[in-house]
């Protein structure tokens, strides 16, 4: 088992606790395969409504930066901080239409997927079984395709964010506070 995947899943399980394993899912999902699939005609629009709703001064330990991928190549740029640090919502999208551009594998995906199913066996971290084996047979099903996070992650977290490839976000919005300083 790869080191890596399992520090990247016990760092997430452990600033979200809250995270079932279909959260689990969508951190690899989003680590192999990257923001592609939500860049539709609208991705702007959405950008900006869900930029203008969220109140930045809630959630405030959030990192600015969370890591989707195990090189911290791929991140989670939280909106809320990035917002009061003065980011500007048109760098980030430009970030997401530049990282669109990476392409995942299934194969990378299956196998960091079987990792964190061997975790959850060697009782390393605690997640249904059941929800695990449906989410298989979803794959089994369907193939690997992007899911969306939980209603108890929901709740708790309120996730407000945008999966960037960092080297890109640094050439578009590098002026962002110091955001070298905010990887996690």
């Amino acid at each position: 088992m790869s080191r890596e995947v399992a520090d990247l899943i016990s760092e997430h399980i452990k600033r979200r606790p809250e995270a079932r394993a279909q959260d689990i899912y969508k951190l690899l999902y989003q680590g192999v395969f990257g923001v592609g699939h939500i860049l539709s005609d609208h991705a702007w629009d959405v950008l900006v409504e869900e930029a203008g709703r969220i109140n930045i001064d809630d959630h405030t330990e959030d990192p600015l930066f969370e890591s989707v991928t195990i090189d911290g190549s791929m991140v989670r740029v939280n909106l809320r901080q990035y917002i009061k640090q003065g980011g500007k919502l048109d760098a980030l999208f430009t970030a997401m239409k530049k990282s669109s551009e990476y392409s995942g594998s299934a194969d990378v995906f299956n196998e960091y997927w079987g990792q964190f199913r061997s975790l959850v066996a060697e009782g390393a971290v605690s997640f249904s079984i059941a929800e695990i084996q449906r989410l298989d047979e979803l794959i089994a099903a369907e193939g690997v395709k992007p899911r969306h996070h939980t209603e108890p992650y929901r709740v708790a977290y309120y996730p407000a964010y945008r999966v960037v490839t960092l080297k890109i976000l640094l050439a578009e919005a590098g002026s962002v506070g110091s955001v070298k300083n905010h990887l996690t």
